[in-house]
Parts: structure tokens; C-alpha cells; sequence
């Protein structure tokens, strides 16, 4: 039984690192040849997407890179990172008693704040913007709080896709507009 437990953690974690790759990098480079944009700077958008997370909006327009590619591969490497993040947290959490014992933990914490007790997963959508956290960290707060499903996924997608619009329309002066 041990053995099958095993080969199913391998299956799941083979369609995890299928889910990032895909979604960080094929979709990334296909989304740039169908826009005409050279593999090498979609590499580099997606290597600073990896640091700067939404900021990295600024590096694609430096590289010349249209908004809509733009707005294309931050949504497919945001949803990827949502759905693998989620699946390397529920993956380690099979295998250790001691990550059971802390969410538990967790849980309690949660159940006595207020703040969460109002404001649940939305509190999530200001700290995308939080450096050190953004879209990484509001994954693994999300997991540890379980919040999850396609609510959970859609909130956090939504902060991102706020964040990255907004730098966009900043970084391309239409706010300024509007002041």
C-alpha cells in the first residue's frame, strides 16, 4: 500500500510540474510567437515576472512588449502558480504529521480573529502588492487558512490581475489621466 501511495504522489506531482511549466513557460512563449515577440525576451519578462511578480509589467514594456501579450502571460503564469502552488502545499501536507499538527494550529488562530472572522480570503487581496508575499505568499496563506477551491483561486487570480492592470495602466501613463 506504501508503493502505491508513493507512485500516486509521483502522478500528482508530474501533473504539478506540468501545470508550472505550461503555464510559466509554453504558454508564455507561444502567447510571444503568435504576437511576433522574440523567445528571448519572453524569457526574460518570465524570469522577472518570477522576482517582481506584477512590477514585472514594467520590464515588458521596456522589452517592447505589447500590453495584450503582456496581460496574456501574467494571467496564464497567475493561474499556474495559484493551481501548482496549491498542489505542492496539499502534496507535502499527505506526507508530514508535523504540517497537520501546525494547521491545526492554524485553524484555531483563525477561528479567534476577527479580522479573518469579516474579512476571510479577501483579506488576501492587498497583499499581492506586499513584497516578500505577492502572489506566492498569498497562495501558501491561503492553503494554511484553507481557504481553497475555485472561490479561493478566483480571489487571489483577481488580486493579481488587479495588480498587474494597475501597474500597466501606470507604467503606460492612463492614470495619470484620471488624476
Amino acid at each position: 500500500m506504501n508503493n502505491f501511495s508513493r507512485g500516486g504522489d509521483r502522478v500528482e506531482g508530474i501533473k504539478i510540474i506540468l501545470v508550472l511549466v505550461t503555464g510559466v513557460l509554453l504558454i508564455p512563449i507561444i502567447t510571444g510567437v503568435y504576437f511576433h515577440v522574440p523567445p528571448a525576451e519572453i524569457l526574460g519578462l518570465v524570469v522577472s515576472i518570477l522576482i517582481l511578480q506584477p512590477f514585472a509589467i514594467v520590464v515588458g514594456l521596456g522589452l517592447g512588449i505589447d500590453p495584450l501579450p503582456l496581460l496574456l502571460i501574467m494571467c496564464s503564469f497567475g493561474l499556474s502558480v495559484i493551481i501548482g502552488l496549491t498542489g505542492i502545499c496539499d502534496l507535502f501536507a499527505e506526507r508530514s504529521e508535523w504540517l497537520r499538527s501546525h494547521l491545526k494550529k492554524i485553524e484555531a488562530f483563525s477561528g479567534k480573529s476577527a479580522l479573518l472572522k469579516k474579512y476571510g480570503i479577501y483579506t488576501l487581496i492587498p497583499f499581492i502588492w506586499v513584497p516578500g508575499i505577492g502572489l506566492y505568499g498569498c497562495v501558501l496563506i491561503a492553503w494554511l487558512f484553507r481557504w481553497r477551491g475555485v472561490l479561493a483561486a478566483g480571489i487571489i487570480f483577481s488580486g493579481w490581475i488587479l495588480a498587474t492592470a494597475l501597474v500597466l495602466l501606470t507604467s503606460l501613463g492612463i492614470i495619470e489621466l484620471f488624476l
